[in-house]
């Protein structure tokens, strides 16, 4: 009776077709929204994160000294500093507290960085400082990992935020000593 050459055979197909592949089109939104709100969720659920902001005297008791061995000096103890009072305040579970002291150290490294980055009268870079300020930094990376695991989810994302700015800034610093101006020209051959 209905044979594949009759009209109402070739509508039935056609349907079938658009059916199934608007199927899979709901299906596949479905399953996109979902996991789509699923994140949104989770922006919403962490702590925003604090401001990089450190105080004008102690910026300027660090950015002071003429020396750029002594800046950095001055830069990993403020540091520690701070970095020994967020672990304080998350162990005693002030996570906010400890977020702003996190702020506190980021600002300091940003800015550390940036003057030991400055050439100096000669055009070259104090590599000593940036080795030494390389150095220091390698000893918090283990406190701030193990300070990222004292924390609740919802304070966990800017620690491991600073921990990748801490490797971002030990890879900034690091550039200079094995770029290709390392090798010292005397004075006389400029």
């Amino acid at each position: 009776m209905f044979c594949p050459d009759t009209p109402f055979s070739r509508i039935h197909w056609i349907v079938v077709r658009l059916s199934f592949v608007s199927g899979i089109l709901i299906v596949l939104s479905i399953s996109f929204s979902t996991s789509a709100f699923a994140q949104r969720q989770d922006l919403f659920d962490s702590a925003p994160p604090p401001l990089l902001v450190a105080s004008k005297e102690e910026l300027m008791r660090i950015l002071a000294p003429a020396d750029n061995e002594d800046k950095a000096r001055l830069a990993l103890e403020a540091m520690d500093a701070h970095l020994s009072k967020a672990e304080a305040a998350a162990s005693a579970g002030s996570f906010d507290g400890s977020y702003t002291e996190l702020g506190h150290f980021c600002a300091i490294m940003q800015r550390t960085l940036s003057a030991l980055l400055v050439y100096n009268s000669n055009g070259r870079q104090d590599l000593g400082a940036l080795k030494r300020f390389d150095i220091g930094l390698r000893r918090f990376l283990l406190r701030l990992e193990n300070l990222r695991g004292e924390m609740p989810s919802t304070h966990e994302a800017f620690a491991a935020k600073t921990i990748h700015y801490l490797q971002d800034t030990r890879e900034v610093v690091l550039k200079p000593m094995f770029a290709d101006i390392v090798v010292a020209v005397p004075i006389s051959d400029k």
